[in-house]
């Protein structure tokens, strides 16, 4: 059934919401597929790349600004296995990190539906569900990685959806971080958001699409702020 409702929400997101909705499904199916999905991706990446490359860039980035002392303990520390399991773990808490911020955003935004009922864990279940598009970006990410010659490619490159890809920005300009890593997969995601909360609300359609964009713009800024 849920791989039926899956499949729906590639067509027909909102019926795939309804269907959720009435048979208060579960949202473990979709957080296994992400979360494995991702693990997937971080075997094929340290797979692919060439591990001394890209050691060397990130000792640049975290040395940057670092005294004689302090770059010394870092390049002692820093080892391919390092990278390897704190990409792991570091982008699984990350992503659950992100989960547990937009559930608690979406909580309180829904409260201008005095008859919505879901709640803080409701919320949090149905930010797996609009995420799934991630297991087709990450799918591509691989593939893309997979075809590509070469063996130093940044993990923006492989986001060849981006909308970065349009614009050209370098890391360190303005707006570089959104652009890199928003991409038509996430666009897909806020879809999901606003078909899933017309189903759980009774909220106006303008009303619905000002709660989808506000962590876009929020996310817009944040990378303006944070270059």
């Amino acid at each position: 059934m849920q791989i039926q409702i899956i499949k729906a929400l590639i067509r027909r997101p909102k019926f795939a919401f309804l269907q959720i909705k009435k048979y208060k499904m579960s949202a473990w199916l979709p957080f296994i597929l992400i979360m494995v999905s991702l693990q997937i991706f971080w075997v094929c990446y340290f797979a692919n790349i060439d591990l001394n490359w890209l050691l060397n860039e990130n000792l640049k980035q975290l040395t940057a600004q670092a005294g004689p002392n302090e770059r010394q303990a870092i390049t002692e520390q820093l080892t391919p296995e390092l990278m390897r399991y704190s990409s792991h773990i570091t982008s699984s808490i990350m992503l659950i990190m992100q989960g547990l911020l937009i559930a608690a955003y979406l909580n309180i935004a829904t409260k201008l539906d005095e008859n919505n009922t879901d709640s803080y864990k409701d919320w949090f279940a149905f930010y797996w569900w609009i995420q799934l598009p991630m297991v087709a970006q990450l799918a591509l990410s691989c593939l893309v990685l997979i075809l590509t010659d070469s063996s130093q490619a940044r993990l923006y490159e492989l986001q060849i959806t981006s909308l970065n890809q349009l614009v050209g920005l370098n890391p360190g300009d303005a707006f570089y971080s959104f652009l890199a890593t928003f991409d038509l997969f996430s666009i897909w995601s806020f879809i999901l958001m606003f078909y899933g909360l017309s189903i759980k609300t009774q909220l106006k359609t303008s009303t619905l699409a000002n709660i989808c964009m506000i962590p876009i713009i929020v996310m817009f800024s944040f990378s303006y702020i944070f270059k």
